[in-house]
């Protein structure tokens, strides 16, 4: 496949991936440092520290039930997973804001639908716990809260009927919302990456609509604004697209009649042999989830053939989808099966 050809499947694949660009992270203005909890025994309150020591039980509150994790295993959707995400503390024991604390969140928060927020709240702060101790533990609950305030929300954000569709509309209400929770600076320290990636997409699905530009211009154009990203993000997006782009080019070479050790040798010689297994381990594990959905289907179909009547079905199919799935699975399963009529 030409290299033209390729950087028109990338920027397909992009434009897609800014219009579904939506709530991931989200963060309020820097988390204001808080007091180490006393070591030793209580200071008398005095008119002096009356304000301090309601801001330390006030802290103490956020992280109350942390020093014993009362969890022994994972829910069903995160067994046999790690632990994705990290906290950072300073010199100063003070925490360090970054995109790893949210990825430490949303790893524990994909279990929603399997418990219950207050059981996931409680996991996310067992963690921080065996992360981190004193103001840094104390700012990463505060922290918590805000992003869980921030995730609510997000999902009620509404735009204009006229802009619905719009993926820049919806990146520019999400930024605000950011904002709104966590300020801008530390909106930058934990979404900046994310949201530059964002602003890149958008821009590249412009170009590749515009019909005026010359396949030339448009190569230069779209390497252009490659170019401005961190590296960091340029790794990243570069990981990310791989199976895109593979299975482009892979495309065009079946097409072409090529074999199965034809397209590995390709995969090698493009990617590499250590991302040439990744990439079939990824083929394994979309023909088995494929495999998992059929069988669904089916199960699903027997169902409507036997159920008496449309509320028995439903309650039928739904703990159907959850005995079959992951909590994390099932939205997609839901978008690939529609339900059918009765």
């Amino acid at each position: 496949m030409s290299r033209r050809r390729t950087g028109a499947a990338l920027a397909a694949a992009l434009a897609l991936g800014a219009a579904l660009f939506g709530v991931r992270h989200l963060r309020a203005d820097k988390p204001e440092p808080a007091p180490a909890l006393a070591a030793t025994q209580a200071r008398p309150r005095t008119p002096e520290n009356a304000p301090k020591v309601a801001t330390r039980r006030a802290a103490e509150a956020r992280t109350d039930g942390l020093e014993k994790s009362p969890f022994t295993e994972p829910p069903r959707s995160l067994q046999g997973t790690d632990v994705d995400g990290a906290l950072r503390v300073g010199p100063d024991g003070e925490l360090l804001l970054g995109p790893e604390i949210l990825r430490l969140f949303d790893y524990f928060l994909t279990a929603e639908g399997e418990e219950s927020d207050a059981v996931i709240r409680a996991r996310i702060l067992a963690a921080i716990r065996e992360r981190a101790g004193g103001p840094a533990a104390l700012q990463a609950a505060a922290l918590l809260d805000k992003y869980l305030s921030y995730r609510k929300d997000a999902k009620s954000i509404s735009l204009p009927p006229e802009r619905a569709s719009d993926p820049e509309a919806r990146f520019e209400a999400i930024r605000a919302l950011r904002h709104k929770h966590f300020g801008a600076e530390a909106s930058d320290a934990l979404f900046g990456d994310e949201e530059r990636e964002g602003l890149a997409a958008i821009a590249e699905s412009r170009i590749a609509k515009d019909g005026a530009l010359s396949p030339e211009e448009r190569e230069a154009k779209l390497a252009a604004i490659e170019g401005e990203l961190p590296e960091g993000v340029r790794e990243a997006r570069a990981e990310a697209l791989l199976p895109v782009r593979a299975r482009a080019e892979e495309a065009a070479m079946r097409d072409e009649g090529a074999t199965d050790e034809e397209v590995r040798a390709h995969r090698i010689d493009t990617f590499g042999e250590e991302a040439a297994d990744r990439l079939e381990e990824l083929d394994r594990a979309r023909a088995a989830f494929k495999q998992r959905v059929e069988e669904f289907r089916k199960e699903r179909d027997a169902l409507a053939r036997t159920a008496k009547d449309d509320a028995a079905f439903r309650a039928a199919e739904s703990a159907l989808l959850e005995r079959s799935f992951a909590p994390t699975e099932r939205l997609r399963v839901k978008a690939i099966l529609a339900t059918p009529a009765r």
